[in-house]
């Protein structure tokens, strides 16, 4: 076996030094003594004995799924980029990979670790078993401890147990909300990532998810090979993520099923006393002329749930009738101006749809929304903030949500591992408002209302 010395380019191609990439394990520490080298003596052996078939396996599985003008992309990302594809791709062929040997396809791993294979320890050897063992799995970061670990949840199976893994490196990027695809590794009593891993932008959960829950709902696909099947629509996906433009996801809204869409009637008030006078005859509103009123209506899953809401407008004489879907829009403008009457003067309609919206951010700015936060005081548009957050989430607790296996926030806190999900979703609603406020230049709005409505201690937590 040639000798390649820690300042040489690495042989899996990734453009690092050998010393920085399969010359040592990607988690430091905490790693179990004799597993340190496994993988770079792996390398080694099969790039000194089999160069053309590694590089000819790695090629056909990061172009299986992109055309012709995709496949170009790949080569053109930035040396950080193109080094995580080669390090995921290295890992996927120690752990998944075949290639061809003498005219048959031969599993990698089982050509490390037969007779014949590189001259492992212990330690190492037990690594690389270990790492053709543990499958590619997708899972929710919950929490992130910068410099050391994450917690992460299964993203498909809600009654898996969470798990902390020890993460130097990882853990000073990750994002709480975020989905990761990673092997998780087991190494003297605690958990680490075994160094490749999948993070995802959140414009690819909904389609990345959807595959992945179609193949888990397939009764026919079972065992290694839906491991396999997962691990192929997770480095997919990943890869897609370099090689195309990203999804713009439809945004639905869970009751009606209608497409949402953000609409906004403008009147001018011509007579508040009358204007107030009419809507407090109605059962179905509830609120008043300093915070605006909602129109409300029962469910058949038991929740109460808003068709509009009425809000003050930027002048004295402004109100403003917001709609989420261009049904309710529809129902509620004829049903709110015979209300009105003469009390009220239509003044337009703006409408704006959150796949435009999203599509016609100004580059280098993805959470810019500089041209639909209204032109108010910072702390006059936080405060408006919050009252329409408190009215979103009023009954947040005893809604069922999808990442919580369908369950209600409150029905998830029964067991441990619903809990930490409940409290990853809090994390990651509390990581966007922080980000949300800073490009808005105005404080953060705390939820601490829906903690206390759980009877979670926030500090505790």
């Amino acid at each position: 076996m040639p000798k390649v010395g820690r300042n040489d380019p690495c042989p899996c191609g990734s453009g690092k030094k050998f010393k920085k990439c399969c010359g040592k394990e990607a988690n430091e520490p905490a790693a179990a003594e004799g597993k340190d080298g496994g993988v770079g003596k792996a390398v080694l052996w099969l790039t000194s004995r089999h160069a053309t078939a590694v590089k000819t396996s790695i090629a056909v599985m990061l172009n299986e799924d992109l055309d012709k003008e995709e496949q170009p992309r790949l080569h053109e990302l930035d040396e950080h980029a193109w080094e995580g594809v080669q390090i995921n791709a290295m890992e996927w062929l120690l752990a998944e990979g075949s290639i061809a040997v003498k005219g048959a396809q031969r599993n990698v791993a089982e050509l490390l670790l037969g007779p014949g294979g590189p001259s492992f320890t212990p330690g190492q050897r037990s690594w690389i078993e270990q790492l053709r063992r543990q499958p590619l799995r997708l899972y929710d970061i919950t929490e992130v401890l910068p410099g050391a670990g994450m917690r992460l949840c299964d993203a498909l199976d809600t009654e898996a147990a969470p798990v902390m893994v020890y993460e130097k490196s990882g853990s000073e990027h990750a994002q709480v909300g975020n989905l990761i695809g990673v092997r998780i590794m087991e190494v003297d009593g605690h958990h680490e990532i075994s160094g490749s891993a999948y993070p995802f932008s959140r414009l690819m959960n909904a389609s990345l998810l959807a595959q992945l829950h179609a193949v888990v709902e397939d009764a026919a696909v079972q065992g290694e090979k839906l491991s396999h099947i997962l691990s192929a629509i997770i480095r997919r996906c990943w890869i897609a993520q370099y090689a195309r433009p990203l999804p713009l996801p439809t945004v639905i809204d869970s009751h009606s099923g209608d497409p949402i869409l953000l609409i906004t009637d403008h009147y001018r008030v011509k007579n508040w006393d009358d204007l107030a006078v009419a809507l407090a005859t109605q059962s179905d509103i509830e609120g008043g002329r300093a915070s605006g009123w909602a129109r409300l209506f029962d469910c058949t899953d038991g929740q109460t749930r808003q068709s509009v809401s009425i809000n003050l407008g930027k002048s004295e004489d402004r109100i403003e009738l917001f709609y989420k879907t261009q049904n309710y829009a529809d129902q509620g403008r004829p049903w709110f101006e015979a209300l009105a009457g003469k009390s009220v003067e239509f003044a337009g309609r703006v409408l704006s749809d959150p796949r435009s919206a999203m599509k016609n951010r100004p580059a280098g700015k993805p959470g810019s929304s500089a041209t639909t936060v209204p032109n108010l005081p910072p702390e006059v548009l936080a405060e408006a903030i919050e009252n329409a957050l408190r009215r979103s989430y009023a009954n947040w607790s005893d809604v069922p949500i999808p990442a919580l296996g369908g369950k209600t926030p409150r029905q998830a806190l029964a067991t441990a591992t619903g809990r930490e999900r409940v409290r990853g979703l809090l994390r990651s609603y509390e990581a966007g408002e922080k980000v949300q406020a800073a490009q808005q230049g105005r404080r953060e709005i705390s939820y601490a209302f829906l903690w206390e409505a759980l009877g979670l201690d926030r500090a505790a937590e």
